[in-house]
């Protein structure tokens, strides 16, 4: 039998330590949908996978074929998103702070932006 794409979904986040709050926010997309995605209720389409691949630390062509799509010319021959292993860690670490913590990483998140832009 093999294995439902919200079953997997749920191992990469639980590999991860990936909340569905935390894919929610580092992919952009509600988290209704996350947990739509997975109880099943929803499908993934070409569009979330793009967006939850990053988040997930895995190219976006391999979770279309987990997903059972197709695969497209952009998907395998497109470069990651720059730096998304450190991206989707960040995020990992990130979901299991304090609210505290959280608050002093985004602040930290925020110099760090500012400073680029001086």
């Amino acid at each position: 039998m093999t294995p439902h794409f919200a079953d997997i979904l749920l191992g990469l986040m639980d590999n991860r330590g990936l909340s569905p709050r935390a894919v929610s926010r580092a992919s952009a997309r509600a988290e209704s949908t996350i947990l739509q995605l997975l109880d099943g209720r929803i499908m993934p389409s070409p569009e979330i996978v793009r967006d939850i691949a990053p988040a997930l630390q895995i190219a976006e062509a391999d979770l279309l074929t987990i997903a059972g799509l197709a695969t497209t010319a952009r998907a395998t021959s497109a470069r990651p998103y720059r730096n998304s292993t450190e991206i989707g860690e960040l995020v990992s670490i990130a979901s299991s702070l304090s609210d505290g913590q959280l608050e002093q990483l985004v602040g930290i998140a925020r110099r760090l932006k500012s400073e680029d832009h001086d």
